[in-house]
């Protein structure tokens, strides 16, 4: 198929995406109700935006425990699990009778979407394949965009006609539907690795991240900042003492060790950045609207209305283009797009037409999303299949803490405004709060559009080099061979006679994060027809051969090659240049082959011919019992080894003998 995926993979994926899309929409369309929630089961506004507030910090207490999660439980247990929690509690919001049940209701809801949502993020990019995965990534950022834009909309018609309580009495049956799809058409993907439960971790990412998501949460109102600043403090110390445990621990429950790499650290930086800024924003346009030009909650809906519909289709063409063109050709003109929507906002005045208010909102919202969805693919595409899941949840997790960073911030400027003009009437007070809001949003936009312009790249002019010099020393032995006797000894007994002896103990290998030009440069320089594929650890995690690029290019008309795989012609016309550079930009990982065949340094070299001429391969991956690659055996090894015993025992008479 186009996108590589077969149909019952897109049969799953559309099962996920209707779980993710009911998911979304119950975090957004309650909103409208809570007015109406308050009078009927008697409780302030301060209590009643618990049913929001507590939604997100239960949602984000959970989300670093998903990637535990995926790999304890099945791809159908989990999310079937998570959605019958979300059913159980959407059940007893719509039968709450009293407000405590009712918040109980959204508790489990909010599991079931901290449970669920990484998870099919990770399924979905891994099915689809490397070179689809914008694809991929525009299609959920359509759905997470468009969710929010139309779901406060349809949810106050029903509050008005039939009442908030059949907004949960619809997701009630909704996720009743969702759940039998899974059970039907949902079927288990991936082969995540398992890590042990961690108690301590687990109270440490909970007190963390509660206490600093509630400090920031009350900080624009709270009335002892001290308080609201120790319980930020010490939330940022105990989710510092989490990590440090993540970096310590022998298998950690979450792998937040893959900031180390670059390109994925770039990316969530940028996405805090953008992100913080985006949310505070969706705060303080609706007060503006409302509170200085004078309009109602339905215009000020309807304003932004535009920016998150247009937006989240914007999400989805940024895909189909990053995966034509790359990261740079599509997020730098996403990026400035942001910027001068961002300005726009600081241009706003008192008395200006909500049209203008409209038009610098949206265009914030499409250069948002042309930025966001290619750049989360490249940080992304930039990690092993092994290490996605972790990503999903650090994301997640850091996400939900930008926004509410941004909200308290681009509030708390706005609230500055009657200390910093006590002069003013009450109305520009308003005004100038807002506009230094916007202008600090501003400032924050193109931060993040220096950091895109000048840091998301590819590393030009850097060496290609194999990384086994990093792996390593073995010389001494593996795993307790010894590898010190002569191979004409070793003649003399061939079951002792093993891959330790004869293998290529410094092989040439490329990193999981290598782009396919610099494996087929390597591959190229060193006249090879296969590189083994190691991860930051020195682990074997693929292999890549030029019959795996040779099948990749031969789905078009591009004329190969020499044998070494030198392309020194192609067919001239635009879409084989496009798949060459297509190639070119993807990771290894995205052509090696993942299922690799390997020998331990103990395996007899007899068993190794064997397995030579059984499976007609020329070269194999020499494998530790921890998973490190130590060596590489080929035919050409053993003819060599061959080669010299035969010369030894020459030497000695014993051919003769």
């Amino acid at each position: 198929m186009a996108l590589g995926v077969t149909r019952k993979d897109l049969v799953m994926v559309a099962v996920l995406l209707v779980g993710v899309l009911l998911a979304v929409l119950n975090q957004t369309f309650l909103s409208p109700a809570l007015p109406s929630i308050m009078a009927d089961v008697g409780v302030d506004a301060t209590t009643v935006q618990w049913l929001t507030s507590g939604y997100a910090l239960v949602e984000a207490v959970v989300i670093p425990l998903s990637a535990y999660l995926i790999g304890r439980f099945s791809t159908r247990q989990l999310f079937i699990t998570a959605f019958a929690l979300f059913t159980v509690g959407s059940l007893a919001a719509a039968t709450a009778p009293n407000f405590w049940v009712l918040l109980l209701g959204r508790v489990l809801q909010a599991t079931c979407t901290g449970m669920s949502m990484p998870m099919v993020f990770t399924v979905i990019l891994l099915v689809f394949p490397r070179e689809k995965r914008g694809t991929a990534m525009g299609v959920i950022g359509l759905i997470i965009g468009f969710a929010p834009a139309v779901g406060p909309s349809v949810a106050g018609i029903l509050v008005d006609s039939v009442g908030w309580r059949a907004l949960f009495a619809i997701v009630t049956a909704l996720s009743v539907v969702v759940i039998l799809l899974a059970v039907f058409l949902l079927k288990n993907y991936g082969n995540f690795t398992r890590a042990p439960f961690d108690a301590l971790s687990v109270v440490l990412s909970t007190v963390g991240l509660v206490s600093l998501l509630y400090g920031l949460s009350t900080f624009a109102h709270s009335e002892n900042l001290a308080i609201t600043f120790a319980l930020m403090a010490f939330g940022l110390v105990v989710c510092a003492l989490y990590v440090r445990r993540q970096t310590k621990l022998p298998v950690p429950m979450l792998h937040v060790d893959i900031l180390k790499t670059r390109k994925y650290a770039i990316t969530v930086i940028v996405i805090v950045i953008i992100q913080a800024a985006l949310m505070g924003c969706e705060v303080i346009t609706p007060l503006y609207i409302q509170g200085v030009l004078g309009n109602s909650a339905s215009i000020s809906g309807f304003a932004m209305l535009p920016g998150a519909v247009i937006g989240a289709f914007m999400g989805l063409i940024s895909g189909r283009l990053f995966d034509r063109y790359g990261l740079r050709k599509v997020a730098i003109p996403g990026i400035i797009v942001a910027v001068v929507g961002a300005f726009g906002l600081t241009q706003l005045g008192i008395d200006s037409p909500i049209i203008m208010v409209t038009f610098a909102y949206t265009t914030l919202a499409i250069g948002l999303q042309f930025t966001m969805t290619p750049l989360n693919t490249w940080g992304v595409n930039s990690l092993s299949n092994s290490m996605i899941h972790h990503a999903e949840s650090v994301s997640n997790t850091l996400n939900q803490v930008a926004a509410s960073v941004g909200t308290a911030v681009l509030v708390s400027v706005s609230a500055m405004a009657p200390g910093l003009y006590p002069q003013a009437s009450g109305l520009e007070q308003m005004y100038l709060g807002d506009h230094m809001a916007y202008t600090t949003t501003f400032a924050i936009m193109v931060v993040a559009g220096l950091v895109v312009i000048f840091a998301a790249r590819e590393k030009k002019g850097a060496a290609v080099a194999a990384p086994a010099d990093q792996l390593p020393d073995y010389s001494a032995g593996f795993d307790g061979v010894t590898v010190d006797a002569t191979t004409d000894e070793r003649l003399d007994d061939p079951a002792n006679y093993v891959a330790a002896d004869v293998m290529n103990r410094q092989p040439v290998c490329v990193r999981d994060s290598d782009t396919m030009e610099t494996v087929i440069r390597q591959m190229a320089a060193q006249e090879t027809g296969g590189l083994p594929v190691v991860n930051g650890e020195g682990a074997l995690v693929g292999f890549v051969t030029d019959g795996d690029v040779a099948s990749y290019l031969g789905r078009t008309e591009i004329s190969l090659v020499d044998s070494s795989l030198n392309i020194y012609r192609y067919a001239d016309d635009e879409g084989s240049v496009a798949r060459l550079k297509d190639l070119l930009a993807l990771n290894v990982m995205a052509v090696a082959t993942h299922r690799v065949i390997t020998v331990k340094p103990s395996t007899p070299v007899d068993e190794v011919c064997a397995l030579f001429a059984s499976k007609r391969i020329k070269k194999v991956p020499v494998v530790a019992e921890n998973g490190q690659l130590v060596g590489v055996l080929s035919r050409r090894n053993i003819m060599h080894s061959l080669a010299e015993a035969i010369d030894r025992l020459e030497a000695t008479g014993a051919l003769e003998k």
